[in-house]
């Protein structure tokens, strides 16, 4: 926990869409996102 501080600024790369929750905690560390557009999952809706 004391080293995250240190991940502000740098730059991080996924190859499909962070959830809201992991791109909402990836802004408040100060990650710099970039991601393919592709889903995580096929599952778009929830039943």
């Amino acid at each position: 926990m004391e080293q995250l501080p240190k991940v502000s600024g740098c730059e991080l790369h996924l190859t499909h869409l962070p959830t809201p929750g992991d791109e909402r905690g990836l802004r408040r560390l100060g990650v710099n996102l970039t991601c393919d557009p592709k889903f995580a999952t096929n599952k778009l809706f929830v039943s």
